[in-house]
């Protein structure tokens, strides 16, 4: 089945062996069940999974090849009395990937291994049970006759904590996409708000934003997409098209930006953290306070002030480097942090 957020549930029912006592607490149900996550593929395996009464042990089930077989993410666990589960990421295990013009499908084999009796041998044959996970693609086309999916409930929770939030928008910024998969330098348009009952008072600043593997933002490995209290330093890396966007209102800020891979690392989901801040309306713009773009050679506040000078050095109060942190400073009224992710990145074929 496919849901309607495009990711599909497999299940899969064994052949009896007739020969093979039965339990007495038969269940009619599938023997093993895939559910596919944003990031995670998730196999429940019951015990008794040929349906004969004789009941599979954790070490005998593993996900993928024999290499990946001692990986704990790839090792079954028990999850009560009559099951087990195994919980990797998409592409953990030796997880296949295909990608065509509509979809997103990760492939992998479940393998029922048949460990050996007190005396060598078995009774039971390897298995082997192919499962994936498909997704529909997103596109990030200008278009206002594509219908677009809507977030899940539980997503946009995770995307806006208190009253701020980060989305990913379309590309004629008319409506929020699902975060899904993308090719390595496609343009990303994301959009910074506060939404508290007195946004229509509040200026919103982007601190810090920091891409990771992870939603841990501390991970390694990282990299820095806006740092330095509002200076977009990925624009100038050779080939960017990173940029803050001019102002629809003071208490949201747009960004653009080109996706990209973490050199020499084969894991394509990225997130991203951001730092979100808000001042008074009336406040001006300051070196901790600001939305610079670069345009070579020099940096340009979106505000208009001149003040991204530091850009290029160090930018706080007292000269301390406080990168991806925010100061205690009296002019800021209210601070989260936002995360948004996974964004499936694929190379270009």
């Amino acid at each position: 089945m496919i849901d309607a957020e495009g990711r599909e549930y497999k299940s899969a029912n064994f052949p009896t062996d007739a020969g093979y006592p039965r339990s007495p607490q038969r269940n009619d149900g599938p023997t093993v069940r895939v559910q596919c996550t944003a990031a995670s593929m998730i196999i429940v395996v019951k015990a008794d999974i040929y349906k004969n009464g004789f009941l599979v042990s954790a070490e005998e089930l593993s996900l993928g090849e024999s290499e990946h077989s001692q990986s704990t993410q790839c090792r079954a666990v028990a999850a009560g009395d009559s099951e087990y589960i195994i919980e990797a990421e998409l592409q953990d295990c030796g997880s296949k990937l295909t990608v065509s013009n509509d979809s997103v499908i990760y492939s992998n084999e479940l393998i029922i291994s048949a460990a050996a009796g007190s005396h060598g041998i078995t009774r039971r044959a390897r298995a082997v049970v192919p499962v994936s996970c498909h997704y529909k693609r997103t596109h990030l086309a200008s278009s206002t006759d594509h219908q677009q999916q809507q977030l899940p409930p539980s997503l946009l929770e995770k995307l806006s904590p208190a009253a701020f939030s980060l989305k990913l928008m379309t590309g004629d910024w008319t409506g929020e996409v699902l975060p899904e998969a993308l090719y390595i330098g496609d343009l990303l348009h994301l959009e910074a708000s506060y939404t508290g009952p007195d946004s229509g008072q509040r200026r919103l600043f982007i601190d810090s934003c920091v891409a990771t593997l992870s939603r841990d933002a501390t991970s390694d490995p990282s990299y820095y997409i806006v740092e330095n209290h509002g200076c977009l330093v990925d624009a100038t890396e050779e080939e960017s098209n990173a940029r803050f966007l001019p102002r629809r209102r003071a208490s949201s800020l747009q960004l653009q930006l080109n996706t990209f891979l973490f050199h020499d690392d084969s894991r394509n989901s990225i997130f991203i953290t951001c730092q979100l801040k808000v001042t008074s309306v009336m406040q001006m713009s300051s070196s901790i306070n600001k939305a610079c773009n670069f345009v070579h050679p020099r940096w340009v506040n979106v505000d208009r002030s001149d003040v991204c000078q530091c850009c290029s050095s160090i930018c706080s109060p007292d000269s301390t480097n406080l990168r991806g942190q925010i100061p205690e400073v009296s002019d800021i009224i209210a601070s989260g942090t936002v995360t948004l992710g996974p964004l499936m990145v694929f190379p270009r074929r």
